[in-house]
């Protein structure tokens, strides 16, 4: 097959993913904004596993259609941001760094949401306290999104199953 017909399957197929665990895969915040999902750890693979692009593709595309799913469109232009730095961060890194460090990679690339939605926060929810309030969160859902993606992809490095960027 075509590796650029592999490239605009897989993505379309973790997009739908992403939507999936975003958008109906979720635990609801105590603070009763927004919620934990594993649609973070979906991007960041796309963005190792197929190319930087493509996971910026799944993150936007799968992102902010849950968004728009679950009634939080206000949202849609903070993810669009978010989740093209997530995963463009994240997957350059990871094939600038060498060996294990290359791990570290989708941390650092998590990381960037945690400021793109404190920006949200500040508008929505009334300057400082907003941020305040929400941004543990976005931190704590950053490093459960590495974490799984780390484990994922590590798994399937173990495996016969290779990366379009290996290819």
């Amino acid at each position: 097959m075509n590796k650029a017909v592999k490239r605009m399957t897989l993505t379309a197929l973790l997009a739908a993913l992403t939507f999936v665990t975003t958008a109906f895969i979720h635990i609801p915040l105590p603070i009763g904004t927004g919620y934990f999902n594993l649609g973070d750890s979906v991007i960041l693979f796309s963005a190792i596993f197929v190319d930087p692009f493509a996971g910026a593709l799944v993150g936007i595309i799968g992102a902010s259609f849950a968004d728009i799913y679950v009634g939080a469109i206000e949202f849609v232009p903070f993810t669009i941001v978010a989740k093209l730095l997530e995963a463009v961060i994240a997957g350059y890194l990871f094939r600038t760094f060498k060996g294990t460090w290359s791990y570290t990679a989708l941390y650092i690339g998590a990381f960037f949401i945690v400021p793109v939605y404190a920006v949200s926060y500040f508008i929505f929810f009334g300057g400082w306290s907003g941020v305040l309030a929400n941004s543990p969160f976005d931190l704590l859902q950053a490093l459960i999104g590495a974490i799984v993606a780390t484990v994922l992809i590590i798994t399937l490095r173990k495996t016969k199953i290779r990366s379009l960027s290996d290819e």
